[in-house]
């Protein structure tokens, strides 16, 4: 605690200064390995801290972002223009080229190829899933955009994942690998004051929908909600993978505002501000409450 004290307030995230330590000095096997790291690389960890930002860039939620997608077409079946905001290094940005197994069975969308990540996922409930979902138009927005072609950004968001979680890195690095055959943008950018701009950029002939997971806990609550009211004055769709505490006006099928004490530690993954399931936050399982 007298370590992470130094640090500026946004800094101050157990995940960020593991992380920067294991990248430094390895990963410590006991308590007092961990603090004899901490005396000895103290500054290059801190260094490490403050130039750093927890990105982890999860694939695996991909899996909802499919399903909420599927669902969103079954009324409007123009190509998808995909945005996504704290995008990382944009491994969320290829939801169509991942291939799935949910509950045992391998779902693969057209435009995956037969060697594509396999992303595995239970399920409860019986979600959209439309293997002819068309993507034509994708871009990302980070404040700080992760470039897997550099062997260290690799290695940081490796870095992320925590220790013994051998599934979860084997599953990065497979990502990783198909996103560098892609091409798309990682704007440069604040998610709230860029977010017009952003939209802006898409194709106006195509759905333009608008993502994200795991990003606005990083913010204070004002800017979350300027964020709520920028998004809804916008002619886009909105699809969010967050902390159930953080919209408070998110409601049901039956338009009641969902409980977040219902789901303790879990997401909820929500369309124009509608609940449509709640999910393991790095997308081990999905439970769906939209109906068929």
């Amino acid at each position: 605690m007298r370590f992470v004290s130094q640090f500026p307030t946004d800094k101050q995230q157990p995940n960020l200064v593991f992380a920067a330590l294991r990248k430094i000095a390895g990963v410590p096997d006991s308590q007092a390995a961990a603090e004899a790291a901490l005396a000895k690389h103290g500054a290059a960890i801190a260094k490490e801290v403050l130039a750093r930002r927890t990105q982890t860039n999860e694939p695996a939620r991909c899996a909802a972002l499919f399903m909420a997608l599927s669902k969103l077409v079954e009324t409007d079946d123009r190509p998808i223009a995909l945005l996504e905001l704290g995008a990382s290094a944009g491994l969320c940005l290829l939801p169509d080229f991942y291939c799935y197994r949910l509950n045992g069975l391998e779902q693969r969308p057209v435009k995956a190829a037969k060697d594509a990540p396999l992303l595995t996922c239970e399920i409860t409930g019986k979600p959209a899933f439309n293997p002819a979902l068309n993507i034509g138009w994708r871009c990302g927005q980070d404040i700080h955009p992760i470039d897997i072609g550099e062997a260290d950004e690799r290695d940081w968001l490796e870095t992320l994942v925590w220790p013994g979680q051998s599934h979860r890195l084997a599953r990065l690095q497979s990502a990783m690998q198909e996103a560098q055959k892609h091409r798309f943008e990682i704007e440069a950018s604040d998610a709230v004051d860029g977010l017009e701009a952003l939209v802006h950029k898409a194709p106006l002939e195509m759905n333009v929908v608008v993502y994200h997971s795991a990003v606005m806990n990083y913010l204070p609550r004002p800017r979350v909600d300027a964020f709520m009211t920028k998004i809804r004055a916008l002619p886009v769709h909105w699809i969010s993978q967050e902390d159930p505490h953080l919209f408070p006006d998110v409601t049901d099928a039956q338009n009641n505002k969902i409980q977040p004490k219902d789901m303790l530690g879990r997401f909820a993954l929500a369309l124009d501000g509608k609940l449509l399931a709640h999910m393991h936050p790095h997308g081990e399982d999905v439970v769906w409450l939209a109906g068929d």
